[in-house]
């Protein structure tokens, strides 16, 4: 289900991965650079390298237990060594606490509100832009 929904053949800039804990797959984090449209839209510099980035753990059984922190931790560093990022952003949805309080122990902070961002469960949400500048310094 999850390969079918999120793994789409027609995007080639965004780099998918599955999640896996011991074997078994129980999540899925993308990362790719923001459109020149997106970086307008948010305020950055056209020049920067811009990369946006999502994931989740589809198992509630496997939260609280520093997978999420330790999953975000790694792409961060991929994105600021290996594809020289200057910003990574994301969008929780702002009454998403948890995942928001992860983010932030990896180096995010709020930016701003996005009223109205996203569309979930049958209505609109609200979101925070969230930025991190710099590598986290360790996997918690």
């Amino acid at each position: 289900m999850v390969r079918e929904h999120f793994f789409p053949e027609d995007e080639e800039e965004c780099t998918r991965c599955l999640v896996e804990v011991n074997s078994s797959p129980i999540g899925y984090v993308q990362y790719y650079p923001l459109s020149e449209e997106d970086k307008l839209n948010y305020g950055y510099d056209q020049t920067e390298a811009v990369y946006g980035m999502d994931q989740f753990i589809g198992e509630p059984a496997l939260w609280n237990q520093g997978i999420g922190s330790r999953m975000v931790t790694l792409v961060l560093r991929i994105l600021f060594t290996d594809k020289r990022a200057t910003r990574v952003i994301m969008d929780p949805q702002a009454w998403n606490e948890r995942a928001i309080r992860c983010y932030e122990k990896c180096g995010f902070h709020k930016v701003k509100l996005l009223p109205q961002h996203e569309w979930h469960e049958g209505q609109k949400r609200d979101c925070w832009l969230m930025e991190c500048t710099s590598p986290p310094a360790a996997v918690d």
